[in-house]
């Protein structure tokens, strides 16, 4: 892979994710346990419901806190999605 074809990989991993895809799998690594993937995931969802929750009291942030929950969002289905093709689920 070129430079250039990272570098532009890089820059819609971390528009769609805040991050890299390697970065969340460190983060996955390093934070759940063998086995709690998914848990883990759920456990971004539910950080997604509490973003919800104090927004509303700022509805000024609404834009900053969308992108944040949308970035959330991917995460979870990243490792969703990553959990199960190393399951062989589909």
């Amino acid at each position: 892979m070129t430079y250039t074809t990272t570098m532009i990989r890089e820059r819609k991993e971390r528009s769609m994710y805040g991050m890299t895809e390697a970065q969340v799998d460190r983060m996955v690594a390093t934070q759940a346990f063998a086995g709690t993937e998914l848990m883990f995931a759920a456990g971004l969802l539910s950080d997604c419901q509490e973003i919800l929750e104090h927004s509303k009291d700022s509805p000024s942030t609404l834009d900053d806190t969308a992108e944040q929950i949308r970035q959330l969002l991917n995460q979870a289905k990243y490792i969703m999605f990553n959990y199960m093709d190393k399951k062989n689920i589909r």
